[in-house]
């Protein structure tokens, strides 16, 4: 079977497509820059043998935004994987990212359909149909409503994709929660809140917590449903913590010593709106924003799908998860040794 993989190059994309390969599929990349992505390719562990007559991993240069490109990119494929997307943080521009989130989806989701694709996988986000009341978000939940420009965009290409489900075309929606674990190429939004709450202060909020799901779980549910076979709406928000209980996981697999702040979730969310208006003007190092600080603020505990059991896949333990994390982190330099003594 040969699959397309959009986001290759990013976290969640890089981690399905070593998933792919070791099950023996071939993998075709979309990517704005080839040798680029082979040298991450190379680094990454992917097997890519010149020799062979028939490659199991090839790039096509092109971008999701541009249709002719993914035209080209999706010809003769079985399979398509669409991983690729745009975060509050990440994003240059509100035009950027509906043209990426929205647009990208239309294009690359269109053509696979066109060309006969008969196994689409796309990879949303729990923010597509989030609601503070976690009985409220199952896969039967209408796309949630937002006044913010990332949750408008999964919105809107929500309702697209659920069109196409309506009419019977083969397509899989995964809603995944935070994503975390080792060997980040991009060093995505979730890797850049921990690092940032090691070194600068954990807030612990009086309520709640978060849902972290590990990439390497979230890429083999991805592979299963490629190589398996299904379509529908799945939930994997992942392992559930409390702010308290996310602390003393990160501070017993480092052993660091984290600085706990206590935290007031309204605060925080105000915070995220005028780092936003500040982020127009100049660059912020820091994983905050509007969108962010709603969500690590209001989030539910989310059950994830019955399709883990009934294909054969658990979740890591979260000390496993954020110990591999944490370790890969100071390897390759993005944490100081010295802030995980137990890792060394």
């Amino acid at each position: 079977m040969k699959v397309l993989v959009t986001g290759g190059t990013g976290f969640v994309g890089s981690h399905v497509v070593r998933n792919l390969l070791a099950s023996g599929q071939s993998v075709r990349l979309l990517v704005r820059d080839v040798d680029r992505a082979m040298a991450m390719g190379t680094s990454a562990g992917w097997v890519m043998e010149a020799s062979d007559p028939v490659p199991s991993l090839e790039f096509v240069q092109g971008d999701i935004t541009d249709p002719v490109s993914v035209s080209a990119a999706i010809a003769d494929c079985d399979a398509l994987v669409h991983a690729a997307a745009g975060t509050p943080i990440r994003t240059r521009s509100v035009d950027e990212m509906f043209a990426v989130n929205v647009g990208g989806v239309k294009h690359v989701v269109t053509s696979a359909l066109a060309q006969g694709v008969e196994r689409i996988v796309v990879v949303s986000s729990i923010t597509a149909i989030f609601n503070a009341d976690a009985s409220k978000v199952t896969s039967d939940a209408p796309p949630a409503r937002s006044n913010m420009p990332y949750g408008k965009s999964k919105v809107e290409a929500e309702h697209y994709l659920r069109a196409l489900q309506d009419e019977g075309a083969p397509i899989a929606i995964v809603y995944p929660g935070g994503v975390i674990g080792p060997d980040d190429p991009g060093f995505s939004d979730t890797c850049m809140a921990l690092k940032h709450r090691i070194e600068n202060g954990f807030r612990i909020f009086g309520q709640g917590g978060m849902q972290h799901v590990d990439v390497r779980d979230l890429a083999a549910f991805i592979d299963s449903l490629v190589t398996q076979g299904g379509t529908g709406r799945f939930l994997l928000p992942g392992v559930y913590l409390t702010w308290t209980e996310l602390a003393d996981t990160i501070e017993r697999v480092s052993g660091c010593t984290l600085q706990r702040i206590p935290a007031q979730g309204w605060k925080l969310r105000m915070m995220g709106r005028l780092i936003d208006v500040v982020r127009k003007f100049r660059t912020v190092d820091a994983p905050i924003s509007a969108e962010t600080m709603r969500y690590a603020t209001l989030w539910p505990n989310i059950a994830n799908t019955d399709e883990l059991h009934a294909r054969n896949l658990l979740l890591r333990d979260p000390a496993d998860t954020f110990a591999d994390t944490l370790r890969w982190m100071v390897r390759a330099g993005h944490l100081e040794p010295q802030r995980c003594p137990q890792l060394q």
